[in-house]
């Protein structure tokens, strides 16, 4: 992975969990380091989230908000069922950039690196409209080769457990809510078939077609939902 030394300036990972879930929000996570502690990341064991266990995700979401800076932006089913995904994940990357440069107070950014998704056309000249003046990488599988993308990933999959944990007690989810899960797919339908529609379930998923509860994804509405998206803290409040 990347690393290296600087004056003080920062570098951005972002990344996303939960994106092909069928249960729960999708979160998108921007972290921000100086960049002469990236080492530190490494000698810790950051690392792609997807290689880690639960309980050294638990660990390291503590250590990354002690040693850097963060923001987590959640999406809702409901509005994954009615925009484009790809749309929704480049807002709330730019939602939570905007929040990250003012929690920065004017430091240095060397360069900022987002997990590349889908379709983001366009996404650098939003971030650029913010006001950072660093190189914006769009790279795919960038949390395998990027300490902050890692770091980054480590809290968005660590935020969605937690979210995850509280789902189960309020709703009764089961498995680990994604749709290759038959654990999670199996509560879907009976849920269905007992004609409740909790606010957690993705009902555009293909998963679900055939069912009465299924709903064709609404058109693309450009520009719906940009500059009022919520953080996780006031998601959650």
């Amino acid at each position: 992975m990347a690393g290296g030394s600087g004056g003080g300036a920062y570098v951005i990972g972002v990344d996303e969990a939960g994106r092909g879930s069928l249960v729960g929000e999708m979160m998108v996570a921007a972290f921000a380091v100086e960049k002469e502690k990236l080492g530190l990341l490494e000698r810790l064991g950051v690392n792609d989230s997807k290689k880690l266990t639960p309980r050294e995700r638990e660990r390291l979401y503590w250590e990354l908000a002690r040693i850097g800076k963060f923001v987590v932006v959640p999406v809702r089913p409901r509005e994954i069922d009615e925009r484009n995904l790809n749309e929704l994940t480049g807002d709330a990357v730019v939602t939570g950039l905007g929040i990250l440069k003012r929690r920065l107070q004017g430091r240095p950014v060397e360069r900022i690196v987002i997990d590349k998704f889908g379709s983001s056309h366009g996404l650098e000249l939003r971030v650029r409209r913010l006001g950072y003046h660093a190189p914006v990488i769009l790279e795919e599988k960038a949390d395998e080769k990027y300490l902050e993308v890692a770091a980054a990933s480590i809290i968005a999959k660590r935020t969605r457990d937690v979210r995850i944990s509280v789902l189960r007690k309020m709703y009764g989810v089961e498995g680990s809510g994604y749709p290759s899960d038959p654990r999670t797919v199996s509560w879907v339908l009976r849920v269905i078939e007992s004609g409740h529609r909790p606010p957690v379930i993705r009902y555009s998923w293909s998963t679900l077609k055939g069912t009465e509860a299924y709903v064709r994804k609404g058109k693309m509405t450009s520009g719906k939902g940009r500059g009022g998206r919520r953080t996780l803290d006031e998601f959650l409040g």
